[in-house]
């Protein structure tokens, strides 16, 4: 045995397997003037799991959007409860992609609350672009020409609902496309809206909404925008 293979292996017995073994090794990466735990990336899925999510940041979990100054944002409870949908803006765009792919517009526009406020312009530090907050690489594999178009209000709401049409069917067999009020609490409408943010690959690994602060808060509030644009009328 070289004396190459007998450091490593006395490196590797010095660190446990897993977890722990991982933190270790971060903690003397920190000491060592390597990369902090906190910017390092997620470690590489499993072969087959990564098979399954073979899709541009299959375990990228999305920071929140940020606004140009002056932006116009949003907000259905600030919108008056007797306008109903009509003051919601881009929903004859978001009721005809959904009727041609057949989600729910409630779940669409539940989405877009979260991601942007319905800010066309909006853009987050990883890169991720307008209504949908679609991220560029996964636009062009579901088929976008040009990414810089997800701006456009149509067409980040054409490739947004075709991911979450996407990821609806990883998780579930049911039919998005009129789905009540209630549905906001099962499983696979939980998936899906955790998959929107932290990446199909994170929710396959942990087998439901990953235990990430961001996440969680990430279903809990669309689960309450869904509800409250099926309270306006916007689910037909």
């Amino acid at each position: 045995m070289n004396t190459h293979c007998i450091t490593l292996s006395l490196i590797l017995l010095a660190f446990p397997a897993g977890k722990a073994g991982a933190q270790s090794i971060d903690q003397l990466l920190q000491g060592s003037g390597g990369t902090p735990a906190a910017e390092m990336p997620p470690p590489a899925a499993p072969a087959a799991l990564a098979a399954r999510s073979a899709i541009p940041d299959a375990f990228l979990v999305k920071p929140p959007a940020t606004h140009k100054p002056g932006a116009r944002l949003f907000r259905p409870r600030g919108a008056s409860k007797a306008a109903g949908a009509g003051e919601i803006p881009f929903l004859d765009i978001v009721r005809a992609e959904a009727a041609a792919q057949g989600m729910d517009p409630a779940l669409i526009l539940a989405v877009i609350q979260k991601e942007s406020e319905f800010d066309p312009e909006a853009e987050s530090a990883v890169g991720a672009l307008g209504l949908m907050q679609m991220m560029p690489d996964t636009a062009v594999w579901l088929g976008l020409d040009d990414p810089s178009r997800l701006t456009d209000p149509a067409v980040s709401i054409k490739y947004g609902v075709k991911y979450m049409k996407y990821l609806w069917g990883m998780f579930s067999d049911d039919d998005p496309s009129s789905l009540p009020a209630e549905a906001a609490g099962t499983e696979s409408f939980r998936k899906m809206t955790a998959a929107y943010n932290a990446g199909p690959g994170n929710v396959e690994e942990y087998g439901g909404v990953p235990p990430f602060a961001e996440t969680r808060e990430y279903v809990r509030l669309v689960s309450e925008y869904f509800r409250e644009y099926k309270a306006m009328g916007a689910g037909r």
